[in-house]
């Protein structure tokens, strides 16, 4: 357990049978427990094998600006009742009354799991601010497991998937996606994620544009969604447009049956809406002010290329499986014309947004982090393929799978704000574009460099020690020069995992690696029970 902002903090890092023809669909007296749904055993394995996974590899510590941002606003609103805050955050700040300008949703979240920590902290041997950012920091870990869950179950109940196939899909978005590196930190993307996915999730199901309360459940999600990030916000209209046209053939189209439909969604959202704006003003005496310092720009091209094909920041070369999902498009809109339009429109929606954004690249992340939200409707249509492929095919989807999980390892291995660094100290202010834009600098091929260079400074046990010392004086690098921080930050000259610096700091081998054990062995047990049970 570590306090991340000693070592150098980077900026961020309608069922499905109402699209067919009421001749192909199975009679509605039929019991749907029969076939839909996976069973509740499956369900846990699921969710169990990814948590084990993520709380293995977590960093146990808050690396990145913007989480420590939204840490100081947890800390604030439980120790001071407060929203404001005045603990320096990066290089530059102004000293006085700050005010995180990030959504309140992430903080507000973190609150049980920082009491959960204080209350650790009071009976095992681990100071306070240790054990508060640890609790913290691995909310991340449990939110993209239940994204895991929710894609299975999504593949299950609203695809008819297999199991096997439902399985593959979330091994594909869980571990071979940037999902698993941003299980590490204490960003807003994997519950922004959730929430909307959870939103989409009620709203596909079976009859749930005439269902009051699903409705509005779904506006709940989708505004919850809005107070992570306000970006949300952008698939409002996607999400109407298709509440108006999801209804079956055989059903008349009354524009007051609509029209009621639209305001049970909505209703929630402008609530949520409403909470932003009090949060806004309560800040900054303005109810449209939100504390960003910039905004969206013209160069709208340059943040489109960025995405989908820089060699620095390609959706594409850090989620290979998404370009199996663009191929399985075609049988997705054929099969599922209305949802993928919903799809369709949640992904160019991001997709045009940040492209314009002065960010597009989501800062010292790893890939492109603001993107992170979209992942599962490329990674879904993917099972159309695997349920129909065999042999050589279905083994290179899997082999794709596979590609991804060696992608994503390094990152997850040693810091990523480590390669930053180092390529700040070359190349100075050269290094931003070179990073995005030369296939040489890649963090793809740099942190594995990077990897090696950690692993091969750990024999140094004078070295290491003397880290370690640092550490424990409170030596903070933050501000200092990339040099300084290259050489003796901890967080970056080891791997990145929270045992490991436990163990580095002496802490028991019962605190340290009995949870390990623990941690490996449900992740085996729950990964058997996964492969046994294919359909």
């Amino acid at each position: 357990m570590i306090n991340g902002s000693r070592f150098g903090l980077h900026e961020g890092p309608v069922s499905f049978l109402n699209e067919f023809p009421s001749s192909n669909r199975m009679n509605l007296k039929t019991p749907i427990s029969l076939n839909l749904g996976p069973k509740r055993k499956q369900r846990l394995a699921v969710f169990f094998f990814f948590l084990s996974i993520y709380l293995l590899t977590g960093q146990g510590s808050i690396q990145s600006a913007d989480g420590k941002i939204m840490y100081l606003l947890t800390q604030s609103l439980v120790e001071n009742h407060s929203l404001s805050f005045t603990e320096r955050v990066s290089q530059g700040d102004s000293e006085g009354e700050k005010y995180s300008k990030y959504g309140f949703g992430m903080s507000v979240l973190a609150v049980p799991f920082y009491l959960t920590g204080k209350a650790l902290s009071s009976v095992l041997p681990v100071a306070p601010s240790y054990a508060t950012l640890f609790c913290v920091s691995m909310i991340n870990a449990l939110i993209t497991a239940l994204n895991c869950l929710l894609i299975y179950c999504f593949g299950c109940e609203r695809f008819g998937f297999s199991h096997r196939t439902s399985a593959l899909l979330a091994f594909g978005y869980g571990l071979s996606t940037i999902a698993w590196f941003y299980s590490e930190d204490f960003m807003s993307e994997p519950a922004t994620s959730l929430l909307m996915l959870t939103a989409v999730f009620l709203l596909t199901g079976r009859d749930a544009a005439k269902n009051t309360r699903t409705l509005l459940l779904a506006g709940v999600f989708l505004g919850l969604a809005s107070t992570f990030r306000l970006a949300t916000l952008v698939v409002v209209p996607g999400f109407l447009l298709y509440l108006t046209f999801a209804k079956e053939k055989s059903q008349s189209w009354n524009l007051t049956d609509r029209v009621l439909d639209a305001a049970r969604f909505l209703v929630p959202i402008a609530c949520f809406i409403c909470l932003i704006f009090l949060y806004n003003y309560v800040r900054f005496q303005n109810f449209f002010e939100t504390g960003y310092e910039k905004g969206f720009g013209s160069e709208g091209w340059t943040g489109l290329f960025g995405i989908l094909f820089s060699p620095g920041k390609s959706i594409f070369l850090y989620n290979p499986l998404l370009l199996v999902g663009c191929l399985a498009l075609p049988a997705f809109i054929k099969t599922r014309s209305k949802m993928s339009f919903l799809f369709g429109w949640i992904i160019l929606a991001h997709l045009l947004l940040f492209s314009f954004w002065h960010s597009w690249y989501g800062g010292s992340g790893w890939g492109p982090r603001l993107m992170l939200v979209v992942l599962p409707y490329l990674i879904l249509p993917v099972g159309f393929l695997l349920e129909g492929a065999k042999g050589k095919a279905r083994a290179g989807i899997v082999a794709v799978m596979i590609l991804g999980f060696l992608i994503q390892i390094p990152s997850v291995t040693v810091n990523i704000s480590r390669y930053y660094y180092d390529l700040r100290q070359q190349y100075q202010e050269k290094a931003h574009d070179m990073l995005l834009y030369s296939p040489a600098y890649s963090p793809l091929i740099g942190q594995v460099k990077q990897v090696a260079k950690v692993f091969k400074r750990l024999h140094d046990k004078e070295f290491v020690d003397q880290l370690v010392t640092q550490a424990l004086a409170g030596k903070t690098f933050l501000g200092t020069s990339d040099n300084e921080v290259l050489e003796k930050g901890l967080a970056v000259n080891a791997p990145n995992f929270w045992w490991y610096f436990m163990y580095l700091f002496g802490f028991s081998a019962w605190l340290t690696f009995f949870p390990v054990i623990v941690l490996l062995s449900i992740s085996m047990f729950c990964g058997y029970k996964l492969y046994i049970n294919q359909e």
